[in-house]
C-alpha cells in the first residue's frame, strides 16, 4: 500500500486519535518506511514546539511597560487638525466641477441638407381608379336555437376564493 494512504492515520495518531486496529496498522507500517517515521518525527516536533510557546505566558510586567511605551508614543505626536488640506482640496474640486457644468457650450453646428430632388413630368403618378361596388348579399336563413328546457344556471368564478356569482338564467319560452 502507497505511503498516501497512511498520511491520514499519521495524523490522527499525532493527536491521540486512532483505534488499536488502526495504531497496529500504521505501527506495522512505521517499521518498514523511513518516510512515514520522517513524517511522524516532524509532526512531533512541531506539536512539542507549539505546546512550549503555550506555556511561555507573557509576563505582566513586560506587557504594562510595553504599554506605557506605546501610550507615550502615542501622546508625543502632534495633534492632527480636523479640517486639513485633505478637505479644501475636495472643496476646491467639487466647485470646479460646478463651474464646468454651469458653463453653457456651444451646440454643434447642424450638417447642412442635401438639395431635394425637383419632380419631373415622368414622375407624375397615374390618376386614382375608382373602387370595385361592394356587393350586398342576404344572409342565408339560420335555424332557431332550441329552446332552454328549463331555468340555466350559470357560475361565475372570481379571483377570491371567497366570491362565487351565480346567476339564474331563464329561456325565452319561460
Amino acid at each position: 500500500m502507497s505511503c498516501d494512504a497512511f498520511e491520514k492515520l499519521v495524523a490522527l495518531d499525532a493527536g491521540a486519535d486512532l483505534t488499536p486496529a488502526e495504531a497496529a496498522r500504521l505501527g506495522a507500517h512505521l517499521e518498514a518506511c523511513a518516510r512515514c517515521r520522517d513524517l511522524v518525527r516532524g509532526i512531533g516536533e512541531s506539536q512539542a514546539a507549539l505546546k512550549a510557546l503555550a506555556e511561555d505566558a507573557p509576563n505582566e510586567e513586560a506587557l504594562a511597560l510595553w504599554r506605557r511605551g506605546l501610550l507615550a508614543r502615542i501622546d508625543s505626536q502632534p495633534p492632527r487638525r480636523a479640517l486639513g488640506w485633505g478637505w479644501a482640496w475636495a472643496a476646491a474640486a467639487a466647485m470646479a466641477l460646478v463651474a464646468f457644468l454651469a458653463v453653457p457650450r456651444k451646440a454643434p453646428p447642424l450638417p447642412t441638407p442635401a438639395p431635394l430632388a425637383r419632380l419631373t413630368p415622368a414622375a407624375v403618378l397615374p390618376a386614382p381608379q375608382p373602387p370595385a361596388p361592394v356587393v350586398h348579399r342576404r344572409p342565408r336563413h339560420r335555424r332557431a336555437p332550441a329552446p332552454v328546457p328549463g331555468p340555466l344556471l350559470v357560475k361565475l368564478e372570481t379571483s377570491d376564493p371567497n366570491v362565487v356569482i351565480y346567476w339564474i338564467v331563464e329561456g325565452k319560452g319561460n
